[in-house]
C-alpha cells in the first residue's frame, strides 16, 4: 500500500498578510533606528534600557521577525529573524499580527486581547512596547492615530520634520535593510 503525503499550501490570503507584515516589520526596524538617533522622546524612553539588550518582534509559528539592539543610547536594526534576543514580542498568528501592523489597532490592545505574547523580562517588554508606540507616531499617518493610540500623540514642529524625514527616507532604508 502506497503511503500518501499531503502538502498544505498556504492560502493566497495568508501569503499576502505575511508579505504585508514582513514589509511593516522592515519599515518599523529602519524607523526605530532613524528615530532613535533624533527623537528626544525616544531617547528618554530608551535611556534606562539594559545596555546591549536585543529585542525581537515576530509572528508565530514561522512568520517574519526582526531584531533590534540597544547600542550607546541608539536602537540598531540587526535584521530579519531572531538574533539571540533577550526579549521577544510574538504575535500568536498572522491574523493577530496583521491587525496592528496595518494600523487597525495598537500593540497595547493586541496584548490586552491576547493576540501577542511576551517571552523574557516583563519590564523590558513593556519598555519595548512603549518605545514602539513612539516610533509608530513617526511611521503612521495622523488619520489613524485614534485607532492605534490610547491617547494620540501631539507632535511638535521639530517632530513633524522628523516624521517627514522618515517618510522621505523610508524606501531607501527598506532597500538597504532588506539585505540584513
Amino acid at each position: 500500500m502506497k503511503q500518501q503525503t499531503s502538502t498544505v499550501r498556504p492560502t493566497l490570503s495568508y501569503r499576502l498578510k505575511k508579505a504585508v507584515v514582513a514589509i511593516a516589520l522592515l519599515a518599523l526596524g529602519g524607523t526605530f533606528e532613524r528615530v532613535s538617533k533624533r527623537s528626544a522622546k525616544l531617547k528618554e524612553e530608551i535611556k534606562d534600557w539594559k545596555k546591549g539588550i536585543v529585542i525581537s518582534l515576530g509572528v508565530l509559528p514561522q512568520g517574519p521577525a526582526i531584531s533590534l539592539k540597544e547600542e550607546n543610547g541608539i536602537i540598531r536594526y540587526l535584521g530579519r529573524g531572531y538574533k539571540n534576543p533577550d526579549v521577544k514580542i510574538l504575535f500568536k498568528n498572522m491574523d493577530s499580527a496583521f491587525i496592528p501592523f496595518t494600523a487597525q489597532m495598537g500593540s497595547h490592545t493586541a496584548f490586552i486581547q491576547h493576540r501577542a505574547l511576551l517571552h523574557g523580562n516583563v519590564v523590558d517588554g513593556i519598555k519595548a512596547n512603549r518605545a514602539m508606540g513612539i516610533v509608530q507616531a513617526y511611521l503612521l499617518p495622523g488619520i489613524v492615530f485614534g485607532k492605534v493610540f490610547k491617547e494620540p500623540p501631539k507632535l511638535t514642529f521639530k517632530e513633524k520634520l522628523l516624521k517627514l524625514n522618515v517618510y522621505l527616507t523610508m524606501g531607501i532604508d527598506m532597500v538597504l535593510n532588506a539585505a540584513k
